[in-house]
């Protein structure tokens, strides 16, 4: 029994990584409908920089607010020069090869500027633990959850009690009503793209100190993403909440119950059982119209 409670704890703190990730994913995908191969890369952006302010005697907690800023002013460029023009009303196809394109470019980046070496990054819960109940947690893997808990809370407020939430909202159902309505389609276009990939910066910035920053160290949280926002459905908030906690917590269980080597095939697993079944995901809706 305590070893399935430890599973079961451990899978809820990867599903409340994997929901940070995916809600920004999924938030790009809602409102610009372009799957975002890029956002492996301002995951590690995040991790950089929480490094950087550390080098400079910012104490840990100081410097998650202000790598998600730096990874907010990052997206804020590569939509203005890249997303913008190169992307909006292109083909899924052509949105796949930009952002793919920028993820590498931004890769290379941090390769030249820090090396490609990993860089172990300090926390005050690094070498701390909480006991009871036979379970053992890492303090960093506790402060994660109330801190992803935290955000997740915050962006579901913010999404639906301000003004700027609400015309989001209205943007990712109905572009072109929200822009007869008055909405600024284009402003709410950018703001989805920074706020969703400042997600993923925030996500980088927290699982720093548990995997060290290296420059691609997004590529398995990539695909990790890719697999929450399909089986909770393409464009569903609610569904990628859904989808990392089904991902996290089977993960757990499948490597403690079955195999450590199967465990990477097992989330594809569950997106073609649930494709099979519900082709628009656990909680998608079909699109019959896309402006």
């Amino acid at each position: 029994m305590d070893l399935f409670l430890q599973t079961l704890v451990n899978g809820l703190v990867l599903g409340a990584s994997y929901a940070v990730i995916a809600v920004g994913l999924t938030l790009v995908f809602g409102i610009l409908h372009i799957a975002n191969f890029a956002h492996g890369a301002f995951f590690a952006i995040g991790a950089y920089g929480v490094l950087l302010l550390n080098m400079w005697g910012v104490p840990y907690l100081a410097t998650l607010p202000l790598a998600v800023l730096i990874v907010a002013l990052v997206a804020f460029i590569t939509e203005y020069v890249i997303i913008r023009h190169a992307v909006y009303g292109d083909s899924h196809h052509g949105s796949i090869i930009v952002t793919f394109a920028t993820g590498q470019a931004l890769i290379a980046a941090l390769i030249l500027i820090f090396g490609p070496d990993p860089h172990p990054i300090s926390s005050p819960f690094a070498h701390s633990t909480w006991s009871g109940l036979g379970i053992l947690i890492a303090g960093q893997r506790i402060f994660i959850v109330i801190a992803s808990a935290l955000v997740l809370a915050g962006f579901g407020a913010w999404l639906r009690y301000t003004i700027k939430g609400q015309q989001l909202l209205a943007v990712a159902q109905n572009p072109r009503g929200a822009l007869y309505s008055g909405i600024n389609v284009p402003m709410i276009r950018s703001l989805s793209f920074i706020v969703g990939v400042a997600a993923a910066g925030f996500a980088g910035a927290l699982m720093a100190p548990i995997v060290t920053a290296y420059p691609t160290m997004g590529h398995t949280t990539l695909i990790t993403g890719f697999t929450v926002v399909i089986l909770g459905g393409m464009g569903s908030i609610s569904g990628a909440l859904l989808g990392a906690l089904l991902i996290g917590v089977g993960n757990a269980m499948f490597e403690t119950y079955v195999s450590v080597s199967w465990t990477p095939a097992l989330g594809w697993i569950l997106v073609i059982a649930v494709l099979l079944l519900w082709p628009q995901g656990l909680m998608g809706r079909p699109q019959l119209h896309r402006h």
